[in-house]
């Protein structure tokens, strides 16, 4: 489906009267397929991609009739946490729940390539990215590949005529150690490598705009894009977690399993990007003296530093540094990055408008205590914005 913009929504009823960081109003519903769907406000993880995939998982389930002849399956346990938005459909509860590693009533303890019952319907939130990383419980790490082996077991778990909704972060491929991000050339290769037949996947994509800045129930802004939109969408930049997801739904068609390759293979050659260093001015621990408003401004009234942190350590190489300044008022600025506790400049640049800027930065040796810091030189009163602020290392990881 093609991008539904938010000036596409504009002028309803939903519209909230707030912004975000980004600037853009923020709506009680986004759209899938041109429905509107109440965001998932209970506060728990919902700063994340929590607040639409509960709602799209809610509206594939209840589509289905989930529950009302025999149990679904849920893959991960994650209804668990948002128990009120399951009343409105007391058949919701028949459910057959089965994680790996987490310890709850009514779970099953079972790894997922291991288990084998077929299900008329299954649903799968935000858990196969972690199959066969090193995240909860799980102490293998490297085995990129084995998200896409998961994907194609839920589609053998499938029954005749079975559906199931699978949900993953979706953008610019990612290694993040606990998770893998899927890319377009990632999940093409559920079809070219492990049999799963095109013909019974099909998947909407979604990008996210904009949030408050708070972590508890912040109200968010996605809309339904093309896949192509989220090409360069890295996760926890500029926001946390997810920046985009794939909703991917399988169809079963006759009770044919997917094909499978003649014998096992070495990972296909992908280039896979490490997280990043700094993603946000909001998330990391940063030190700001002056806090911040749900629009993300940072008031200075007088010359000094806005912000600084968060002390990491470096090693030699070449970094891309990436910062958008809005500013409302009048003030002298200078970004830096900084070394050994301020004492150390790495780079810097003056600030006196807003703007957008890119720098690459060489170091040539290890840095410790390394600091991005805003410092104001006079006293005129001025808030500062940073609605992107992204600190990455510029090559991708090895093979």
């Amino acid at each position: 489906m093609g991008n539904t913009g938010i000036a596409g929504i504009a002028g309803n009823t939903g519209n909230t009267g707030n912004t975000g960081i980004a600037g853009m109003e923020l709506f009680n519903y986004f759209l899938h397929n041109g429905k509107p769907l109440p965001y998932n406000r209970i506060p728990y993880n919902n700063c994340s991609e929590r607040a639409i995939e509960l709602p799209l998982a809610l509206e594939f389930l209840e589509r289905r009739e989930a529950g009302t002849r025999h149990a679904y399956l849920e893959i991960g346990n994650v209804l668990n946490y948002y128990k009120p938005l399951l009343e409105r459909s007391p058949e919701l509860a028949n459910r057959t729940v089965i994680d790996k590693f987490e310890q709850a009533s009514g779970v099953v303890n079972v790894d997922l390539m291991e288990y084998e019952r077929k299900h008329d319907t299954v649903v799968c939130i935000s858990t196969l990215e972690h199959v066969g990383q090193h995240a909860y419980g799980e102490q293998k790490r490297g085995d990129r590949e084995a998200p896409l082996r998961a994907l194609r077991h839920v589609y053998d778990l499938l029954g005749e005529d079975g559906e199931a909704l699978v949900t993953v972060p979706f953008g610019k491929l990612m290694d993040l150690g606990w998770l893998i991000q899927f890319s377009a050339d990632y999940l093409d290769l559920a079809f070219s490598r492990y049999g799963i037949p095109k013909q019974a996947m099909e998947v909407s994509y979604f990008r996210k705009l904009d949030m408050e800045m708070q972590f508890d129930a912040p109200k968010q802004s996605w809309i339904q894009c093309d896949r192509s939109e989220l090409a360069e969408t890295r996760f926890d930049n500029p926001f946390v977690f997810a920046n985009g997801i794939a909703a991917i739904r399988l169809r079963k068609r006759g009770t044919t399993a997917a094909a499978r390759p003649p014998a096992p293979q070495a990972d296909a050659a992908l280039a896979y990007h490490p997280p990043v260093i700094v993603g946000s001015l909001y998330t990391l621990p940063f030190n700001r003296p002056a806090g911040y408003d749900l629009q993300g401004k940072l008031s200075s009234h007088s010359s000094g530093y806005v912000f600084y942190g968060p002390f990491l350590s470096l090693q030699p190489g070449a970094y891309l540094l990436q910062a958008e300044v809005a500013l409302d008022g009048h003030g002298r600025f200078t970004l830096e990055l900084t070394a050994e506790e301020g004492c150390k400049v790495l780079w810097s640049r003056p600030l006196s408008e807003p703007c957008s800027l890119e720098a690459v930065i060489h170091l040539p040796a290890a840095e410790n205590d390394v600091e991005l810091r805003l410092y104001k030189h006079n006293d005129s009163a001025c808030r500062v914005r940073l609605p992107k602020l992204l600190l990455t290392a510029e090559a991708p990881i090895p093979t």
